[in-house]
């Protein structure tokens, strides 16, 4: 089985072009669902990401925002790198034969 160029190119240009969905709201909404920025004192509350530094040796390295920002920017960009990769491939692999 071929994958699909234009279902793979459609979703690519999903990604690429975030139509219908902002990565924004995507990334907090996973930084909200990790529950790991906030403590037992902040309840139901989460730090946001630009209230949070990374620090190595005591030296400032970057926000924690920037940091996601530009690792969820590579993340997609690295997913549609793979999405090309598949474009006239055997997909037939990937598929339990039952």
């Amino acid at each position: 089985m071929k994958a699909n160029k234009k279902t793979l190119m459609a979703v690519k240009q999903f990604l690429e072009n975030q139509e219908g969905w902002d990565l924004d709201e995507v990334v907090d909404e996973i930084i909200e669902d990790t529950e790991l920025l906030r403590t037992k004192e902040m309840g139901e509350h989460t730090l946001a990401t630009d209230e949070c530094g990374i620090e190595w040796g005591g030296e400032h390295v970057c926000n924690l925002c920037d940091f996601v920002d530009r690792f969820s920017g590579i993340f997609i960009e690295k997913i549609c790198n793979i999405l090309d990769s598949f474009v006239g491939e055997d997909i037939s692999d990937y598929f339990d034969e039952e």
